[in-house]
C-alpha cells in the first residue's frame, strides 16, 4: 500500500529535491508540501477526510510554531498520523525530546537518500526510527542528558538553541546562511535586493535573538545548526 506524504520545511530548495526524489519511488507519493507549521495545520483543520499517513517535518520552522511546538498538537488532533522528523539538529536531548512530543522517528538531515526511504517505510509500517544508541529503554527522558556538574553539554546547547530559533524570522535565517556563507553585509544587500542598513539591522537583531557576539559567533551557530 502506498504511503502518502506531507513535507514540512521552509527551505524550498530542500522540499522540492525531496519531492524529487520520492516521485521516483511508486510506493511513496507526496500529498503536499509546507513551508510553515501555520500552514500544515490550516491544511489538516479544513480537509474533507485523511490526507495523509505519514509527515516528513523539519523542526527549525517559521515562528511561532516550530517542529517541536507542534509535534504534541499533531498527536492530539490527528492521531493517526505518523511524524518523522528529519533535521540537521540530532542532540541527545533533542531527540529525546522529539519522541517524548510524539514522533515516532528521526533522521539526520545529512542521511543518505537510501537511509531516509528506508526509515519512512519503516515508520510508515508501524516502526520506531531512532538513533541506536537511544531505542531502548524507548529513549530516556532529557532530563536524564543533563550535565551532573551543570556545565553545559552539545545537547543542552542544542536544546537551548531550538528555544532561540523559534524567535528568528525566515528573512533572519537566510541572511545568517550568507553570513555563514562569507557574505558581507552589503553583498547580502546585493543578494537579497535589501539596503546595507536593513541588513545591518537583521545582523544586530540575529545577535541579540541568539544571544551571540559578533559574525564568529553567528557563523559557528549557523554551521552547528545547519543554517
Amino acid at each position: 500500500m502506498a504511503c502518502h506524504l506531507l513535507l514540512v520545511d521552509d527551505h524550498p530548495a530542500l522540499t522540492r529535491g525531496l519531492a524529487a526524489l520520492l516521485a521516483q519511488e511508486p510506493d511513496l507519493v507526496v500529498s503536499g508540501q509546507f513551508a510553515s507549521g501555520d500552514a500544515l495545520l490550516e491544511f489538516l483543520a479544513t480537509a474533507p477526510g485523511p490526507t495523509a499517513d505519514l509527515i516528513l517535518l523539519d523542526l527549525y520552522l517559521p515562528p511561532p510554531l516550530d517542529g517541536l511546538t507542534l509535534l504534541p498538537r499533531l498527536r492530539r488532533g490527528w492521531p493517526g498520523l505518523r511524524v518523522l522528523v528529519f533535521s540537521s539538529a540530532a542532540s541527545p536531548v533533542l531527540v529525546s525530546q522529539v519522541a517524548a512530543a510524539g514522533a515516532h522517528g528521526f533522521l539526520d538531515k545529512s542521511a543518505e537518500a537510501g537511509a531516509l526511504l528506508a526509515a519512512i517505510r519503516a515508520v510508515h509500517t508501524g516502526q520506531l526510527v531512532f538513533p541506536a544508541r537511544l531505542r531502548a529503554p524507548l529513549l530516556p527522558s532529557a532530563a536524564a542528558w543533563a550535565p551532573a556538574s551543570g556545565a553545559a553539554t552539545p545537547g543542552t546547547v542544542a536544546a537551548d538553541a531550538l528555544l532561540r530559533l523559534r524567535q528568528l524570522s525566515a528573512r533572519e535565517r537566510e541572511i545568517i546562511g550568507l553570513v555563514r556563507a562569507g557574505y558581507s553585509s552589503r553583498a547580502i544587500a546585493d543578494q537579497l535586493g535589501l539596503t546595507e542598513m536593513t541588513v545591518s539591522t537583521h545582523r544586530r537583531n540575529l545577535l541579540r535573538k541568539l544571544g551571540l557576539h559578533g559574525v564568529a559567533g553567528l557563523v559557528r551557530f549557523a554551521h552547528e545548526h545547519g543554517l
